[in-house]
């Protein structure tokens, strides 16, 4: 939705496709998501388009702020020994502007998300939290994005002029360049043979009552998140389920939640502890890719070459909001013949061929 809208918005008329019945009904179908990345120790290639990517989408989603954007900042606790070992050192190492991040002592930290926190952390206060099923209604909204919902992929053709996509049951579709971007699914359409290392993570959130828990101010991010209440309810989660693949809700995915949201905040005002079968939630599937680093770019076959007008758009795993404006930027720049936004040492990291086996660049 994002690259549709940064096309659309450049003048270029764009074909939405999903198999769902409206835009975002898959993992951007939260209810609320985080606005966070997790910036490495030292101020490499991945920690640079980490940090270019956060400070792009807090610009980038400012027009809408009050409607899905609420820019409420964002706490980053140092949870463990381990963590407060790791903060110090990125402090010690990283020289950040403090309108981006800055360093919070526990009292600050407190006071930040108006709720008791037991340690320090990093403090984001451009960042914040999204509504994305409605930040992916809002941007398919335009004179120049036409949508067709409720259309299953089920093959893909060259054509001399460009591509045709079928389904079992709708005409099939003619488009002059291709964009997929079908999170794990790609793999499965994707017009190549080799084989692409996308795999699906499992993730429930879990709902809590806003009577339940007297939620923070601000996001609040560790070893899990806790979000700010939204039509009467806070975001809790979510789980990281490798080797899961159940779609629905379970109790046992609310109990973790509940579990290291509590070590997380053991000082958490719980007004009405709720019990855990009377809890709401949402099951997700994350994309991500072997080495946990999005993919943005033309699609190519195992031997490196390019698959003329089809590009690929995957592996953004849990932080799709924060990858998504930079990487549609970056691939509207290329499928419109701009210049890119990317420098080159940073657009290896998002290159398609890293998916093949044995072709690490």
């Amino acid at each position: 939705t994002l690259l549709a809208r940064n096309l659309a918005d450049r003048g270029i008329p764009v074909l939405l496709i999903d198999k769902a019945a409206c835009a975002g009904a898959a993992a951007s179908g939260n209810a609320q998501g985080a606005l966070y990345a997790k910036l490495g120790i030292e101020y490499n290639a991945q920690a640079e388009l980490a940090a270019t990517a956060l400070s792009f989408s807090q610009r980038y989603y400012r027009p809408w702020e009050d409607d899905f954007w609420h820019p409420t900042g964002l706490l980053q606790l140092a949870t463990t020994a381990n963590e407060a070992a790791r903060q110090r050192k990125f402090c010690e190492r990283n020289q950040y502007p403090d309108d981006f991040l800055t360093p919070v002592c526990q009292a600050q930290a407190s006071e930040l998300a108006g709720i008791d926190i037991p340690v320090a952390g990093l403090w984001f206060p451009k960042s914040g939290w999204l509504e994305p099923a409605k930040a992916c209604k809002k941007l398919s909204e335009h004179p120049l994005i036409i949508t067709q919902f409720n259309f299953e992929v089920q093959c893909i053709e060259r054509l001399e002029t460009g591509w045709s996509l079928q389904s079992a049951h709708h005409p099939s579709l003619k488009v002059s360049k291709l964009v997929i971007a079908c999170g794990h699914q790609t793999a499965e359409i994707a017009p190549v043979t080799g084989k692409l290392r996308l795999k699906p993570i499992r993730g429930q959130v879990t709902y809590l009552p806003e009577e339940s828990v007297n939620p923070p101010a601000t996001v609040i991010c560790g070893s899990k998140y806790l979000n700010p209440v939204s039509q009467g309810q806070a975001t809790t989660g979510a789980t990281f389920d490798i080797r899961n693949d159940n779609p629905k809700v379970t109790e046992e995915g609310h109990q973790e939640n509940l579990d290291e949201l509590l070590r997380m905040l053991p000082d958490l005002p719980v007004t009405q502890a709720p019990a855990v079968e009377t809890l709401q939630g949402r099951v997700a599937f994350r994309c991500t890719t072997h080495d946990y680093q999005p993919v943005a770019g033309e699609l190519r076959t195992e031997s490196g070459d390019k698959v003329e007008g089809a590009y690929l758009f995957t592996g953004l795993g849990s932080k799709g909001l924060v990858w998504g404006p930079l990487l549609a930027e970056y691939l509207a720049d290329k499928l419109t013949g701009q210049p890119a936004c990317l420098p080159i040492h940073l657009t290896r990291r998002i290159d398609t061929l890293r998916l093949y086996p044995k072709r690490e660049l």
